[in-house]
């Protein structure tokens, strides 16, 4: 061994795990820099409300509601009801979008049910404007099955079928996780407006919740009710769209031709009887009846074709409070 080859003149190799280290140790710098850059130059993001929807627009969530971590968001006073629900533990809990936030539907179904002495005394509405059947499945886990209502009465089917704007409603609950760390993180906000921004770009926009999520998470709702000896009844949106004269503002943000409008409201219609059907669940189809109700209907809808008026929330309840005994009846034998 020549003396040039001796261990003590041989140039010194850095171990694997010392590499390592240390190229790892450059990436947290980098990130950190990174992160300070940002607190520095005061970016930040937050998904809601910058995440835009047919309805609500991030104005009105900002100004009518309240920001939720699972549901997005809440009413004001939806915390205020959840509080006074477990206190009193109503008999009927009636869920959905603002077909029931904004309807008289659930009050007058509450009072033809406690009429005389029906066991069904009590009930209270926990709807948001907005909403889909994925925040319905994150609150039915989350609010509903701890209150033991007997009955829940699960009324979607409008929010998810129109054109997400940004990220479907699948998408951005696979984004929950992630807000912790958006609280705490500029880097995770970035990485979050990259992705809204990225759908935001599609052309071929898809429904803020596919037929088939829309199905499997109504099944899911009414496999949790059922787990926790509550009793679901879907009930089916009416509508009145006419062929040819779909109202021309859902083309700005809901839909992508108007001749899509019934044929895909039928399809969600198709789909809730589906899911009450496969899960053994009572199906209120009120959709149906609706439609069999002799000409003109006009005078039940208001000019959107969608939400009711008083009189067709005094229908609604009729057929639902209807559904309801039957299925507690059919429940008791």
């Amino acid at each position: 061994m020549t003396a040039r080859d001796s261990p003590a003149t041989r140039p010194a190799r850095m171990s694997w795990t010392t590499g390592l280290l240390l190229a790892i140790g450059s990436v947290v710098v980098t990130l950190l820099l990174v992160e300070g850059a940002l607190r520095a130059t005061g970016f930040e993001y937050h998904l809601m409300p910058a995440v835009q929807f047919g309805w609500p627009d991030p104005q009105t969530i900002q100004s009518a509601y309240a920001d939720d971590p699972d549901l997005f968001w809440v009413t004001k006073d939806y915390r205020e009801k959840l509080r006074a629900a477990r206190r009193t533990h109503p008999h009927v809990i009636f869920m959905g979008d603002s077909c029931t936030e904004f309807g008289t539907y659930p009050a007058r179904t509450m009072e033809l049910l406690s009429g005389g002495y029906g066991p069904l005394k009590t009930g209270v509405h926990l709807a948001a404007g907005g909403w889909t059947s994925e925040q319905g499945l994150a609150q039915m886990l989350r609010d509903v099955v701890p209150l033991h209502p007997r009955v829940v009465a699960i009324y979607y089917g409008w929010n998810d079928h129109w054109m997400a704007l940004g990220p479907t409603d699948p998408e951005l609950h696979a984004a929950r996780r992630y807000l912790w760390l958006a609280d705490h993180f500029r880097l995770v906000q970035l990485a979050l407006k990259a992705r809204v921004a990225m759908a935001t770009r599609q052309t071929d926009r898809p429904n803020r919740v596919p037929p088939d999520r829309y199905r499997q998470n109504l099944q899911a709702m009414a496999r949790l009710a059922q787990g926790a000896g509550i009793i679901p009844v879907f009930v089916t949106a009416p509508s009145n769209h006419v062929a040819g004269r779909e109202p021309e503002y859902l083309l700005r943000r809901h839909v992508r031709r108007l001749a899509d409008v019934i044929p895909l409201h039928q399809l969600y219609v198709n789909l809730t009887r589906d899911a009450a059907h496969n899960q053994g669940a009572a199906l209120c189809d009120a959709a149906a009846d609706f439609a069999a109700l002799p000409p003109p209907r006009d005078r039940l809808f208001r000019a959107d074709a969608i939400h009711l008026t008083p009189e067709g929330d005094e229908q609604l309840a009729r057929i639902v409070s209807a559904c309801i005994t039957r299925a507690l009846e059919s429940h008791t034998h």
